[in-house]
């Protein structure tokens, strides 16, 4: 965690087994990573704002819904 002034930044990493549909995704029973990174704006103990970024692109080519970089695709017709 980095804190400066009223602005909290975490980045953390979320592990878990896919066992369940996701999404609409059939369980795949591979084991999935999601990082993230969450910026908090806190006033007077109040969360006022909440951003955050997530690895969506990764955490979909884990269970090969979408291909890794320089996997060959079969073009669907």
């Amino acid at each position: 965690m980095i804190a400066e002034g009223d602005k909290f930044v975490t980045r953390k990493t979320f592990h878990g087994t896919h066992k369940g549909e996701f999404m609409g995704i059939p369980p795949s029973g591979r084991t999935l990573n999601v990082s993230l990174i969450d910026v908090v704006r806190i006033f007077d103990g109040l969360v006022l704002e909440h951003w955050s970024v997530g690895d969506n692109l990764g955490m979909m080519q884990q269970p090969d819904v979408i291909p890794q970089p320089g996997e060959n695709v079969e073009p669907s017709h």
